[in-house]
């Protein structure tokens, strides 16, 4: 039986990327940092983010292919207040040290599976990732990352090509241009 990830290994126009946004000196209150812009289509396998703030914030504006702006925000202080610091499929707190309680300074290390464990969740272009410390931090600066491991569309033509002959030896290797494009885009009319 072939799982989700079973088809890439012999798929073409795909690769594994890691994608990093850190910045030393987040100040707080400030407006959020744009660190990164990505312009590429495929699918987050994980997002991890590592603080010294309590309250230091990974901030990600991504699309699907309606092009509709969706967002997510990760931060460690939220994933305890709700509980999240074991193993979970949607994300959790795997490191909180926070020695004086008074104090949001500390180390925290935040994992996020945005598909749920063993699911790939799908972006288009473009991604955007911000990094932000709130006015609720005890501390005038913090140092926030984040890094997405992703598995990218490197060449869309290759990946579709190579995924309709996997699925049928005689299928047309011919591509609709709208399947190329970004966003909602009429298909041409299939001849008979």
């Amino acid at each position: 039986m072939l799982g989700i990830f079973n088809l890439l290994p012999i798929l073409k126009g795909w690769e594994y990327k890691t994608h990093i946004a850190h910045r030393t000196s987040v100040i707080r209150g400030a407006d959020p940092i744009k660190v990164l812009s990505i312009d590429e289509s495929g699918w987050f396998i994980t997002i991890f983010e590592f603080t010294d703030d309590a309250y230091g914030t990974l901030m990600i504006d991504y699309q699907g292919a309606d092009l509709q702006t969706q967002s997510i925000s990760i931060y460690p202080e939220a994933a305890r207040v709700i509980g999240a610091i074991c193993q979970d499929p949607g994300g959790w707190v795997q490191r909180y040290f926070r020695p004086n309680p008074n104090s949001t300074l500390g180390g925290y290390v935040f994992v996020y599976t945005p598909g749920y464990q063993g699911s790939l969740f799908p972006y288009v272009p473009t991604l955007t990732v911000k990094l932000y410390l709130p006015p609720e931090s005890t501390q005038s600066s913090a140092e926030v990352q984040g890094v997405a491991g992703v598995v990218a569309v490197t060449d869309k033509k290759a990946f579709i090509r190579s995924l309709r002959r996997v699925l049928d030896a005689n299928a047309s290797l011919r591509i609709d241009p709208a399947l190329l494009a970004i966003g909602p885009t009429p298909f041409a009319e299939a001849k008979e």
